[in-house]
């Protein structure tokens, strides 16, 4: 095993491996007792018998907050008899303050949740409570700043068969998440060895916060750190990888590096395919949101590497910040249904940025050092919000290299407090529409585009009119070989190109749509046999 987990951020509750002082809420008493064939973690977990009942029952600790920094409980059960379903409180977690006290409906025969084995690993965060609950005490919610009690609780629908214990109980932890550590330049982590690591019956371990799904897929409902945060080095580097973050009760998971400053801290995604300018990515990792609101920081100073190629981020609602160092990469990357993508500083090459629909922002973010070329804005758009492609938070003057848009409601957002915003786009660039939502005063978008008319008679005359009007906009009386007419895109107008030599036929090319980009349009001119100059 590569990585190590560091589960400090959490704090156990129980265990299963001794027997503990409940207080019942629930039809009677059942007592527990330790089972030793059957844990999750450790050496035994504990049993209850709950016989066509419900039987709910707590411990009571000194008080804690599990009201900020997006702490939740985490508690591991199963059932061998006939539970009844979750809208019934087939599965119960139990909080109280002393004073109130509730039963949340977290589970039951219609669902079972992060499951490993007959195990079930339920979440309660309180951001996002259950709708059904039992009010065991008072009449309100908790206050969640100030737990004392931490219950669980069973309902079934028929006997438990010859009386034994059907309802099993192992360890249960409050906190936000886990810190994932080590691998080596040579044996990097990857998240099936987290996942692994998770799965483990060993003491300490079965931490509820990444599953295996399938092979290559992984479920995570925790909050997961990357990066030594002592002296030692940390290096994870995976492929090939979906990671699924589950849509199982959390409101909200964040993904973050944070690292040291002694140690190596590198972190890697897929391979990189060319160089330069014109590279691309492949076999990177896959990012999906089916529930909470993700939200991924890959910007950590201590981290000497921060890779990303070939992968893709989708439904990552809080969006994701990109490495601040100049020389990190994010290559060949897909970045689909986000909330906002802040690039800071690193190389951003052949990605794609798609389907963004949140009001008044962007998808991406701008900045005056932001390294981004050769890259797409596709679909940002929706009819009630009219999101952008790229938001300008500052006036000034900046370059285009390489950026296309396509579908989008507004390609740029002016979202400055004052000034004016100037976009010069190259040749390969189609910047085109743009909102202010700010206080800004104008856009002006530069791009500068060729249309050339290649294979020409020489000496040839050409005139270039706004289509439907006498306005010329370009033209010359005596070509060479090759004529260029060069206009800022987008212009506005289609064109009428005028082709007119001695002893040629006339040519004229009507309504001629003006692309985004450089085109040439060869030209043949055939003789007019009908020409008489005596």
């Amino acid at each position: 095993m590569a990585v190590t987990i560091d589960k400090s951020a959490m704090t156990d509750l129980w265990d299963g491996d001794t027997t503990q002082t409940w207080t019942y809420d629930g039809d009677g008493s059942p007592g527990d007792s330790t089972f030793n064939d059957r844990q999750r973690e450790g050496n035994a977990c504990l049993g209850f018998n709950v016989s066509n009942g419900t039987e709910m029952m707590y411990l009571t600790f000194t008080s804690f907050n599990i009201s900020t920094n997006r702490n939740k409980i985490y508690v591991w059960l199963y059932s061998t008899g006939y539970i009844d379903t979750m809208a019934n409180g087939g599965f119960r977690i139990g909080v109280g303050d002393g004073t109130n006290r509730r039963y949340y409906y977290v589970g039951g025969s219609d669902y079972f949740g992060f499951q490993v084995g007959p195990w079930s690993c339920f979440v309660l965060d309180p951001q996002n409570l259950p709708t059904n609950y039992y009010q065991a005490a008072g009449t309100g919610a908790p206050n969640f700043a100030a737990v004392t009690q931490v219950g669980v609780g069973c309902k079934t629908l028929a006997k438990s068969l010859g009386g034994v214990e059907n309802f099993f109980v192992d360890i249960a932890r409050w906190g936000p998440g886990i810190r994932v550590e080590g691998g080596t330049s040579g044996a990097p982590g990857t998240w099936a060895e987290i996942a692994a690591d998770d799965a483990s019956k060993t003491a300490d371990k079965a931490y509820g916060m990444v599953r295996e799904l399938a092979a290559g897929v992984y479920g995570v409902q925790g909050d997961i750190i990357f990066g030594d945060d002592g002296t030692g080095d940390s290096y994870f580097d995976d492929s090939d990888a979906i990671v699924v973050f589950e849509d199982t009760g959390p409101a909200a998971v964040n993904v973050t590096l944070s690292g040291n400053s002694t140690g190596t801290n590198s972190f890697v995604h897929g391979s990189i395919v060319g160089s330069g300018d014109a590279a691309s990515g492949r076999n990177g990792v896959t990012y999906f949101g089916a529930g909470p609101t993700v939200t991924i920081d890959l910007d950590d100073s201590n981290f000497d590497t921060v890779d990303i190629y070939g992968s893709k981020f989708q439904s990552i609602a809080g969006g994701v910040t990109l490495p601040t160092d100049t020389g990190a990469d994010v290559i060949g990357t897909t970045f689909d249904q986000c909330g906002q993508i802040i690039p800071n500083q690193c190389v951003i090459r052949d990605c794609l940025f798609s389907n963004f629909t949140a009001d008044a922002d962007a998808a991406l973010l701008w900045n005056s050092t932001i390294n981004i070329k050769n890259s797409r804005f596709v679909a940002n758009a929706d009819a009630t919000n009219d999101p952008h492609a790229i938001e300008h938070p500052d006036a000034g003057t900046f370059n285009y290299y390489g950026l296309t848009f396509t579908g989008n409601d507004y390609d740029i957002n002016f979202s400055a407090a004052s000034g004016t915003l100037t976009i010069n786009a190259d040749s390969a660039s189609d910047p085109a529409t743009y909102e202010i939502t700010g206080s800004g005063t104008s856009v002006t978008i530069n791009n500068t585009v060729t249309l050339t008319l290649a294979g020409l008679v020489t000496n040839t005359e050409i005139r270039i009119y706004r289509t439907g009007t006498t306005t010329e906009e370009d033209g010359v009386e005596n070509s060479g070989t090759s004529f260029a007419y060069v206009y800022n895109y987008p212009t506005g107008w289609n064109v009428d190109i005028v082709i007119h030599a001695v002893e040629y036929e006339h040519i004229r090319l009507n309504d001629f749509p003006l692309a985004s980009t450089d085109a040439t349009i060869p030209i043949q001119q055939r003789p007019d046999r009908n020409y008489s100059n005596p």
